[in-house]
């Protein structure tokens, strides 16, 4: 992730919430959750990203 900032986060935090929605339509919710916590691992490090994830229940 090259960009950041509260702005970007918001909008990823968004289109992740799209996606969640589309995986459980389409019955994938597995896979959805392990991109989830592949991003999660990868991005610990960006407090803001990760609290925004969580009020999110992502």
């Amino acid at each position: 992730m090259k960009q950041k900032g509260n702005a970007v986060y918001e909008q990823l935090t968004s289109l992740l919430l799209s996606m969640r929605d589309c995986h459980h339509c389409l019955g994938t919710d597995g896979e959805f959750t392990a991109c989830l916590a592949a991003l999660r691992a990868g991005q610990k490090c960006k407090r803001n990203l990760i609290r925004l994830l969580d009020q999110h229940g992502l």
